[in-house]
């Protein structure tokens, strides 16, 4: 992949159009080599192996030095981003948020190929709500970055507040992720 972007920028550069072209490269999804059991691959679980993906903009003049978005994004954020970096609108129906701010925000995220998974990350927290079950996990990323300690059962309110919204969030997605209950 590495080697794929290099020539795109060479050819880019060759052709004179490097300075004129927005590049966005990014990943779809995590890879997992088994930091949890059973978890290999990248659809079956929702830990953050699963979940973290590259982004990398870049574009002659956009930015004075180099950029780290603070807090959390997510891939729905790519294209309200690029809008924002081209100078135009996005449309209201976007479900993302241009990173330009800086405004810390929430990621949701799902996998339907084992267990119906629903999961959010709010700045260090992350939640992961299996569906049709009621059974939710809650950890702190800052204290437990592997994942290890569930904390569902000493944060119930922010339990109960991050299902609902994981729900509504599920039920606006007009079936597209299965096990919707």
């Amino acid at each position: 992949a590495d080697d794929a972007v290099g020539q795109l920028l060479e050819g880019l550069k060759q052709r004179g159009r490097l300075d004129d072209t927005l590049v966005v490269v990014y990943g779809d999804h995590g890879e997992a080599f088994g930091q949890h059991e059973g978890n290999f691959g990248h659809t079956l679980f929702l830990y953050e192996e699963n979940v973290r993906t590259p982004l990398v903009i870049a574009g002659a003049g956009l930015f004075s030095k180099q950029v780290r978005v603070p807090g959390v994004a997510s891939l729905v954020d790519v294209a309200p981003t690029v809008l924002d970096l081209l100078g135009v609108a996005a449309p209201t129906e976007y479900e993302g948020r241009s990173l330009l701010p800086g405004a810390p925000g929430m990621a949701m995220f799902f996998t339907d190929y084992s267990l119906p998974l629903l999961g959010l990350r709010d700045g260090n927290w992350k939640f992961v709500h299996r569906l049709g079950s009621n059974r939710s996990k809650l950890y702190d990323l800052s204290s437990d970055p592997q994942e290890r300690n569930d904390l569902s059962a000493s944060h119930a309110d922010r339990v109960r507040i991050y299902r609902e919204h994981l729900k509504r969030w599920a039920t606006s997605q007009r079936g597209r992720i299965s096990g919707n209950r």
